[in-house]
């Protein structure tokens, strides 16, 4: 199986100029967290000429550049709208459609090989479809595997990047489900019990969420009392990666009597998607090789010929 990337390059900064037009030609930075430790999770084409890289600091990208503005991190926002392109493309092309980045969606060309001449041309379709659906910048890309595949997507231009067929282990789009976790008593619970029933039942989730490297952007809580049920759902501004994210958002829905006499609780965390948590800049480290014979001095002057 091929797979196609369609890779959206900064599209945060895209989605944020779109609204923001004063914003155009200058350096901007997108920002988790606050103050100056907060992590760039995307940098402008003007802040990347001037040394600035995601993961930095807001400190040090500002000592990099220091005319930089910086903007709350719309990861939400960028997936959203991945979300409004995968839709499409399955509506339009084919189901196997999966985000796979903050900046990427990738589609599997099995099975279209009948409404397109080959894959230069099926890729070339379903590129101009996203170009003129979404207004954004789109580069794409056909490759093997779906890392692969969004490599050359990075490298391409106007044009799809067609990458020469290779054998791969593993070719299958990353599948994405909610998660939930439930907990029940034989008798009704004070709400103090029902918490830290439902806190430890949350808890034993983190494995699980390190170990797929998801993240989640709504999560929805059921409450029964015996035969009485309801539900409320939580949003958040940002992608939630971390349990301890979760118990915040829900520490003031449960807090007082919200849980007294709870006989059974179910919370899903759903709108799965791809982990969008930065990663913390480091240096490059310049790394000293052996030399295979004596180094030679440079001649400073070249000597006239006589």
């Amino acid at each position: 199986m091929r797979i196609l990337s369609l890779f959206f390059p900064r599209l945060g900064v895209q989605i944020l100029r779109a609204t923001r037009p004063e914003l155009a030609g200058h350096p901007v930075g997108l920002l988790a967290g606050e103050g100056d430790g907060a992590l760039l999770a995307a940098a402008s084409v003007e802040a990347t000429a001037d040394g600035v890289e995601p993961g930095m600091t807001a400190l040090q990208a500002r000592q990099r550049c220091p005319g930089i503005s910086f903007e709350r991190d719309n990861a939400r926002e960028c997936l959203e709208r991945l979300e409004a392109v995968a839709s499409i493309l399955r509506t339009r092309a084919t189901p196997d459609v999966a985000i796979v980045s903050r900046n990427s969606v990738a589609v599997a060309l099995d099975g279209l090989e009948g409404r397109f001449a080959d894959e230069a041309a099926a890729a070339q379709a379903l590129l101009v479809l996203v170009r003129s659906w979404s207004g954004l910048d789109v580069r794409a890309a056909v490759a093997s595997t779906v890392e692969a595949a969004e490599c050359a997507a990075r490298t391409a231009r106007r044009f799809p990047v067609i990458r020469e067929y290779r054998p791969a282990a593993s070719t299958m789009l990353p599948r994405r489900e909610p998660v939930t976790v439930s907990v029940t008593w034989e008798t009704p619970a004070t709400a103090a019990a029902a918490r830290l029933r439902l806190w430890n039942a949350l808890a034993s989730l983190q494995p699980a969420l390190d170990a797929y490297e998801q993240s989640f952007r709504t999560v929805r809580v059921e409450v029964e009392r015996g035969a009485c049920r309801s539900a409320f759902i939580a949003r958040t501004s940002q992608p939630i990666h971390r349990i301890a994210e979760v118990l915040d958002l829900l520490r003031g829905r449960v807090e007082g009597g919200a849980l007294d006499g709870v006989t059974a609780l179910r919370v899903t965390l759903e709108q799965p998607g791809p982990s969008v948590s930065g990663v913390p800049w480091r240096p490059a480290v310049a790394t000293m090789h052996q030399l295979a014979a004596p180094a030679v001095p440079v001649q400073r002057r070249l000597l006239r010929a006589s």
